[in-house]
């Protein structure tokens, strides 16, 4: 049987339910097929102020700030001899929304896409999308009994985030120029918290002289998302379980092995494998992609959903303004636009590994200028081009290692 809407939406995940919510907002009839049950586990923990903005602009920030998850006002780095480094989002260049939130996203997920079902999204879970047809903008799909359905829409946005469905069904995979690298994470509740005014700090700890690095994600309910990042071979040269690999990291580490002494884990140890991504394209006659379905570059900077609401957000403009029969340029519009953040976090992520970021962070000498500046990359405004790194960002960045460095 054939099914026919304005908008088939491929992924329920924040982008397919940003995107979504302005569609049907727009009075559009859209279908959302998701292969998995809601709620389900995703990582991708800690958000950037930036989403607030998002958020607000589609009208669902409200519903956001009731779930009365953690505030999160920045990052704390912390190096192997516990110095730090605070980057406190509210020292921007101006910026409206100079904070966020850590949320679990089953949690946080949900709330998006109930809020795409209030307004009257047709959601189809467990419906696998195994083919499509460009030509009559034609998607297949299978529910879990394996019956096939088939969709015909006037546009096709790919949501699908890892799934990647359409750059998967229509070759325009690439792979990404970061090096590949694994996540190792858990859940763990009792750890040793900050004080009040720093509990909702994001932490960023460097390991082995940048080796490996972890993040611990404070939830309101107690309980911590915490993981390690590191290339495959750091952790498979060990010979150790993913278990004891992440116990052997903490206990070698004085900020962690402090911090974590009386912790409990309460979810199991998961890895995530090779999961920088990249695309030919993002878009094509009647389709296009957004969220991880397009880059997924690191998950140092917390970039994946500020990058995932942008471009849903962005592409659902478009979307409204080609079914309205207006003319899009897709490529200045879409595609450029968002690879101008894109780089700028990609040149960030690279500086990162480097460890020229970590010269810049703990620099005693920077400007103020240069602190706002960062603190509003880090918050996610990476299309301000008013900031000192939006353009030219490498050279912006060896730039300042070299001043620093004199």
């Amino acid at each position: 049987m054939e099914e026919f809407c304005d908008v088939v939406v491929i992924g329920a995940g924040p982008s397919g339910s940003v995107a979504a919510c302005k569609l049907l907002d727009a009075g559009f009839k859209v279908i959302i097929l998701e292969k998995l049950e809601f709620p389900r586990f995703v990582i991708g923990e800690s958000l950037l102020p930036k989403c607030n903005a998002i958020l607000e602009d589609i009208g669902i920030l409200d519903l956001i700030e009731k779930q009365n998850y953690m505030l999160k006002p920045g990052a704390i780095f912390i190096d192997e001899n516990k110095n730090e480094e605070l980057i406190d989002f509210r020292n921007n260049l101006g910026e409206e929304h100079n904070t966020s939130f850590q949320v679990k996203r089953e949690e946080f997920d949900n709330t998006l896409l109930n809020a795409a079902k209030s307004k009257g999204a047709d959601i189809r879970h467990k419906f696998e999308v195994v083919d499509y047809d460009n030509s009559t903008n034609t998607i297949f799909a299978i529910d879990e009994n394996d019956k096939r359905y088939s969709f015909k829409a006037r546009f096709v946005l790919d949501s699908s985030g890892y799934g990647r469905v359409l750059p998967k069904l229509m070759d325009l995979d690439i792979p990404s120029d970061l090096k590949l690298r694994n996540a190792i994470l858990m859940r763990v509740t009792g750890e040793k918290r900050r004080e009040e005014e720093k509990e909702g700090f994001i932490d960023i700890v460097i390991h082995d002289d940048n080796k490996a690095w972890l993040w611990g994600i404070p939830f309101s309910d107690g309980i911590t998302s915490m993981g390690l990042v590191c290339e495959e071979s750091y952790f498979t040269d060990t010979k150790l379980s993913k278990e004891d690999f992440l116990k052997k990291v903490i206990s070698e580490h004085k900020y962690l092995k402090e911090k974590y002494k009386d912790a409990k884990q309460v979810a199991p140890v998961r890895i995530i494998n090779g999961y920088s991504a990249a695309i030919k394209r993002m878009y094509g006659k009647g389709f296009a992609l957004s969220g991880n379905a397009t880059e997924f570059l690191d998950p140092v900077f917390s970039s994946g959903v500020t990058l995932a609401l942008e471009s849903s957000s962005k592409v659902a403009s478009l979307i409204i303004k080609e079914l309205n029969g207006e003319t899009v340029d897709w490529q200045k519009d879409y595609e450029d636009y968002m690879m101008i953040g894109v780089n700028v976090f990609r040149e960030f992520v690279y500086a990162w590994y480097s460890g020229k970021l970590r010269k810049i962070f703990y620099a005693k000498n920077k400007s103020k200028q240069i602190e706002k500046s960062i603190a509003s990359i880090l918050s996610g405004y990476v299309w301000d081009e008013s900031n000192y790194f939006v353009k030219d960002t490498k050279r912006k960045i060896d730039a300042l290692v070299s001043l620093i460095e004199e």
